[in-house]
């Protein structure tokens, strides 16, 4: 569930322990882009209107925003292997004694 900025203030205000967890939420994008922790909560200050977020909590968020991520798959890439193709032509077997012997004509099981 997304807070709204109205709840976040309302957190700040009243010392709730998961505010520091609804910021980060909140101003994901902000702690993304890796800014100087004055920076960062100079811009979060500006957007709430008011001096509520400390540098502790910026400290806290950084230290702990890698718990609070939800987990992804790890993409594991196999290395893939030529395999070869089998033919899908038919296999024609040839006696030998009829390459040798070009007069040869029809099979032994003929002459029975």
């Amino acid at each position: 569930m997304k807070v709204s900025k109205d709840q976040l203030i309302r957190l700040f205000e009243s010392k709730d322990v998961r505010r520091r967890r609804k910021l980060y939420e909140y101003y994901e994008h902000y702690f993304d882009q890796q800014h100087s922790a004055r920076f960062t909560i100079e811009l979060m200050n500006a957007d709430l209107g008011s001096a509520l977020v400390s540098r502790q909590d910026v400290k806290y968020i950084r230290a702990h925003c890698h718990l609070w991520k939800p987990a992804q798959p790890e993409v594991i890439e196999a290395t893939q292997q030529p395999v070869e193709k089998k033919s899908t032509k038919k296999q024609i077997w040839t006696n030998q004694e009829e390459l040798k012997n070009p007069s040869f004509t029809g099979s032994k099981l003929d002459s029975l």
